[in-house]
């Protein structure tokens, strides 16, 4: 009976699997390794904290234009495709550009090569992230269909992820930086490419009405799912510093960057096994109350695992893994709920608008990914952090990159567990909305099975 609901073939569902798992190997190898390259190249924790913050500003201004662009866009090739397949392009580029650097500027010019690198790979990285995301709400209308996809998604690019943090740490010491970035842009460019070849874009909007940033902004005001949710997720975000220091808890808490790989899978093999059973867990639990789970559970081990310390090696992998499959749960999750948003936006104002949704969506986890890390460059700057290769680190810095890295989450998922109890969609009453949307089911039927539940 599952298999008859589904819209999209296995060959599309794989390729747009390897395409997330393209784009994850680029974020996973930006993530981890950009700030170490620059701060290696001489520029302080400080100016690069100011390009990270800087860049969001940017964001604020580049990711609701292009959810505009986007959803006026109905070319004969597609709505989502043409960006994908010239985001195919532009993101490996512009990762290479980031690690090349000349050795010869100055600390003033390799700033300056650094900032108008990481926007153009900011750009990049909308024009692939955005229409990626949409695409799920575009191939179907079923919602555990898209748990499915986003699942499958999460699975293969945990993996990719995985592969980056065993692989790059090794790599990166012997063949240099920008001989590392070209390895892995053109693994990425590879495995983008299958998604432009097999994807089918079926539900999408097509209004005649010409949209604008105007109406972009009534949209969001009307959809207040979709303003809830993403603020109880970015307010759950901007504490979590975790990623932004572990190359650094390597190098200097525990004396080795190839740490980072010990590291890295005890934090993301318990995220990989997560996103296999996701399915069969949403299919028993709905979703909504397994993110919370993922908070709570995250939480508890953080400050478990800060009292533990990492004096005792094993015990601190032991508790950093039960860590993982909360935080796998609560990061596997979370990419799950704009189309949510896009269907009750539908519901409720008739209109499609999944550029607006899922341009917030990019703006959002770009948000969690680069003002933590400007966050953490500020407070490891005012903790003495000591910039160039090898340096040796005051005590103040190590204590400061240990807090940062295993307690720093639970700040903001405390606070973001008031904002998540005014979230009221559950997996039920968004598959009605979708039906009604799609025409499935009349408007009057969708709203006697609703009640008062939204």
């Amino acid at each position: 009976m599952e298999k008859r609901l589904f819209r999209t073939s296995g060959v599309e569902r794989w390729g747009f699997a390897l395409f997330m798992a393209g784009q994850g190997v680029i974020v996973a190898f930006v993530s981890s390794f950009l700030q170490l390259y620059m701060t290696d190249a001489g520029i302080t924790a400080y100016a690069v904290g100011v390009v990270f913050l800087i860049a969001r500003v940017w964001d604020a201004v580049n990711d609701p234009i292009f959810g505009v662009i986007l959803d006026k866009t109905n070319l004969k090739t597609g709505k989502f495709l043409p960006f994908l397949r010239a985001a195919n392009v532009m993101l490996p580029l512009t990762v290479i550009l980031l690690f090349a650097i000349p050795s010869g500027l100055t600390t003033e010019w390799k700033l300056v090569w650094a900032f108008v690198a990481y926007l153009l790979f900011d750009v990049a990285y909308t024009m692939c992230d955005v229409p990626i995301f949409a695409m799920t709400s575009a191939v179907t209308d079923q919602v555990h269909e898209r748990i499915n996809i986003m699942s499958r998604n999460s699975v293969l690019n945990t993996a990719a992820i995985i592969i980056v943090a065993v692989v790059a740490p090794q790599i990166y010491p012997s063949i240099g930086p920008l001989s590392t970035a070209l390895i892995m842009a053109a693994v990425s460019a590879f495995m983008m490419f299958f998604m432009s070849r097999f994807a089918k874009e079926r539900y999408i909007n097509k209004d005649a009405e010409k949209v604008t940033l105007k109406s972009m902004a009534r949209y969001v005001k009307d959809n207040k799912y979709l303003c809830i949710g993403f603020l109880a997720i970015m307010t759950l975000s901007i504490t979590n510093m975790t990623n932004a220091v572990t190359v650094y808890f390597a190098v200097n808490c525990l004396g080795d960057l190839g740490m980072v790989t010990v590291i890295s899978l005890f934090i993301f093999l318990p995220q990989l096994a997560m996103g296999a059973i996701m399915p069969q867990l949403t299919k028993r639990f709905d979703k909504f109350h397994l993110l919370i789970f993922g908070i709570v559970g995250q939480t508890v081990m953080s400050v478990v695992c800060y009292f533990a310390g990492y004096g005792d090696f094993a015990l601190f992998i032991i508790l950093m893994c039960i860590r993982g499959i909360f935080f796998g749960i609560q990061l596997i999750l979370q990419l799950q709920f704009t189309g949510d948003f896009v269907e009750y936006g539908e519901y409720v104002t008739g209109k499609r608008l999944q550029g607006a949704a899922y341009a917030i969506q990019t703006f959002v986890f770009k948000f969690m990914n680069a003002v933590p890390g400007s966050i953490a460059m500020f407070i490891l700057g005012a903790a003495g952090f000591v910039s160039g290769e090898g340096a040796a680190q005051p005590h103040s810095a190590i204590s400061a990159i240990w807090v940062l890295f295993i307690l720093s989450p639970v700040v903001g998922a405390l606070a973001s567990l008031p904002i998540f109890a005014k979230y009221k969609l559950r997996d039920k009453t968004v598959q009605i909305m979708a039906a009604a949307n799609s025409g499935d089911i009349t408007r009057e039927e969708a709203e006697r099975e609703l009640g008062d539940r939204i």
